[in-house]
């Protein structure tokens, strides 16, 4: 199986943070795709609301989830709406917004991709959850 090309996320990160457990990287690599999005989704409904406190909350909270994936574009665009928040312009936070759905999107795949991945190279099955 051909190892696919990773532009948005690094799995090896995940991989390393717990401890090159397989069982532990499918779960957590699950649980991203299952909380990802609606963490993405209280994030825009805060920017559109102008809530720079929720705003900071929500970028701040899925920034940590990006992170330990590996998706550093995404967490470096996370983290500057933190910042921007922070100190309350939120107006300017608002065309960040297709950036961000977009790269959200590209990891997401690349997640999927990355748990196939790793159970076709491992030759690992494990019942789904």
């Amino acid at each position: 199986m051909p190892q696919p090309q990773y532009h948005y996320i690094n799995p090896v990160v995940l991989f390393e943070a717990v401890g090159a457990d397989l069982a532990s990287f499918f779960e957590l690599s699950k649980i991203f795709l299952k909380i990802g999005p609606p963490m993405l989704d209280l994030l825009k409904k805060a920017i559109l609301a102008d809530d720079f406190k929720e705003i900071l909350y929500e970028s701040h909270s899925l920034k940590g989830t990006t992170a330990l994936i590996g998706a550093t574009q995404l967490t470096l665009i996370l983290q500057e709406i933190e910042n921007l928040s922070r100190n309350g312009d939120t107006d300017i936070i608002v065309p960040y917004i297709p950036e961000l759905t977009r790269l959200f999107a590209a990891v997401m795949q690349e997640v999927q991709a990355s748990i196939e991945h790793f159970q076709g190279s491992a030759g690992y099955n494990q019942k789904s959850t």
